[in-house]
């Protein structure tokens, strides 16, 4: 290995974690709590499979990617023209793909038991 490398390497890695983590500390707890409750309540299983979770999404998707995502999916129960903004939209459909790919890798590889619905919250 080059010693140039050797040097780079602590700078590339601290950038990825950075990067995994740019979910604000609310947003982690919130979604933790909700899919804790989803799963069935406040266990220490569930407190490490949720938090595994959130994780392994913000590995996936960028914050800003899954707020807008998330907006859509709530959004897109309401009734009538402006339900219909949210339910017709490329970039709605795009966004929310991604973030339910993400969810369906997160709960195979953190062991998500039962089955949740997400859509309209965390």
């Amino acid at each position: 290995m080059s010693k140039s490398l050797l040097v780079l390497l602590p700078f590339l890695v601290t950038t990825y974690v950075a990067s995994a983590n740019d979910y604000p500390t609310v947003e982690r707890v919130d979604h933790v709590l909700t899919c804790m409750r989803l799963a069935g309540g406040q266990t220490i299983d569930n407190l490490f499979s949720c938090s595994c979770e959130i994780d392994a999404i913000a590995e996936v998707i960028d914050f800003d990617d899954f707020n807008e995502a998330r907006t859509y999916e709530s959004n897109r129960r309401m009734p009538g023209e402006k339900g219909g903004l949210f339910r017709n939209s490329k970039r709605g459909d795009e966004v929310v793909g991604k973030l339910l790919s993400a969810r369906e890798g997160a709960r195979k590889r953190c062991f998500i038991r039962g089955a949740r619905n997400f859509e309209g919250g965390n």
